[in-house]
């Protein structure tokens, strides 16, 4: 997981509503913080999509090699495919990072916000798809079994992981309200003193 950092909104502002320069200007600071936010996304997709790739491939290996239960296999097949699929799907759209003008990287940080909430509920997806993959394993695996300490610590796990994929999307939504209103008041007008309200904290998620 990465920490994308805070928008500073302020210095936005006050480029965008000094007197001293002649029309809009942009941010270094907010172009540098869009464009670090777009490569820790891109990473962990790459993360995840090697992650899953490399599951499925050992997968593969123990049914030929090691004779892996076929309930197993077809199990943690699926399992991999859904994780790959939501996966792909939160990254559907993605027009990358347009840093032209104030009102190009708002559009911008909008569709990275709306990148990180389908992320966010990609994770709760795959995360629930975990539960029913522990849930086969504990019918059809001998090893594996109820009185197991590894499955209830697994269940804590994932609950632990769908709250922060939980917050995280929440946070996202905030943030894409925060720089649609901002990125509305500069096409109302370009003068106004657009703060686009508070920053909106970030926690561990890749957009």
């Amino acid at each position: 997981m990465t920490t994308p950092p805070n928008d500073d909104w302020s210095d936005l502002t006050r480029t965008w509503t000094d007197p001293t320069i002649t029309g809009p200007r942009l941010d270094p600071g907010l172009i540098r913080a869009v464009r670090r936010r777009d490569r820790l996304a891109r990473l962990n997709f790459a993360a995840e999509i090697a992650g899953g790739m490399a599951v499925l491939m050992v997968v593969i290996w123990a049914s030929v090699a090691r004779s892996l239960p076929w309930s197993v296999a077809v199990s943690a097949t699926g399992f991999v495919a859904f994780a790959l699929a939501v996966t792909l799907w939160s990254r559907r759209g993605d027009p990358g990072v347009l840093t032209t003008t104030p009102e190009a990287v708002l559009l911008s940080a909008i569709a990275q916000a709306r990148t990180g909430y389908r992320w966010a509920w990609a994770g709760v997806a795959t995360s629930l798809a975990a539960f029913v993959f522990v849930g086969v394993m504990v019918r059809v695996a001998p090893a594996w079994g109820l009185d197991d300490p590894a499955v209830p610590g697994m269940a804590v796990v994932l609950l632990v992981c769908i709250s922060l994929y939980v917050r995280h999307a929440h946070r996202c939504r905030r943030r894409m309200a925060v720089h649609a209103a901002t990125l509305q008041a500069l096409r109302d007008d370009p003068a106004v003193s657009v703060t686009g309200g508070p920053p909106v904290p970030d926690r561990p998620g890749p957009h």
